[in-house]
């Protein structure tokens, strides 16, 4: 794999905290023309990141063809693309004004021949609706290649079985001695957990659960 798939997580943390920005805005059109710039420009180095880590894995590439033909048809997903254009090469502002309804500001999308179609939605439903849409295809990618980018998964006995490798080879993969988890006459599963404490697992756990109601399974979960 060409990089970690901890950048993937650590974008899809980072457009979070500018979405949850935009979100809590209130009356700062300011704070909100700027956190919404900021969003569209997180939310794009989402795909950026997941292909920077993939690509050229035939069986991503193959998946995420198919990927990208679903978002191109997304019109919430063309017109994010459009916003990070024209904020960033333009300097248009994102924000076209807003309204008191119910206790709450709304506010809404600016108008101008660049951005094209606006979505109905107010910015702030506008974005969420995006973000989660981004959020669904890094979860759908966690479970179509978990060995692949997730080492909860990929050192799990069953996996190096399937490569013909044994438990001291995981152990060197990780760094550590050949035998190290043995030491202390450990059960070969007992070995495997404490092994994976050691690698890196899925770190948009977080996000999966509060925005789709979703968690990556884990090798260590009950049944």
């Amino acid at each position: 794999m060409p990089r970690s798939f901890g950048l993937v997580d650590n974008k899809v943390q980072e457009t979070e905290y500018f979405l949850d920005r935009v979100l809590s805005s209130g009356l700062s059109i300011y704070g909100l023309k700027f956190d919404t710039i900021a969003f569209a420009a997180a939310a794009r180095s989402i795909t950026f990141a997941m292909q920077s880590s993939l690509t050229g894995i035939s069986e991503f590439d193959k998946w995420y063809a198919a990927k990208q033909e679903y978002l191109g048809a997304q019109p919430l997903c063309s017109f994010f693309n459009r916003l990070r254009r024209v904020t960033q090469h333009i300097g248009e502002s994102p924000i076209g004004g807003g309204c008191s309804s119910g206790g709450q500001v709304i506010h809404y999308f600016a108008e101008f021949k660049e951005l094209g179609n606006i979505p109905e939605p107010n910015v702030a439903v506008a974005c969420e609706q995006f973000y989660k849409l981004l959020l669904e295809l890094v979860y759908e990618c966690y479970v179509e290649f978990n060995p692949l980018i997730n080492g909860q998964w990929r050192f799990t006995k069953e996996h190096f079985q399937s490569l013909r490798l044994t438990i001291e080879d995981a152990e060197e993969e990780l760094g550590l001695p050949r035998g190290w988890s043995g030491v202390s006459g450990l059960s070969e599963d007992i070995r495997w957990k404490y092994l994976r404490k050691e690698a890196d697992g899925c770190n948009a756990q977080e996000q999966f659960e509060r925005w789709l109601g979703k968690r990556v399974p884990h090798p260590d979960d009950e049944i």
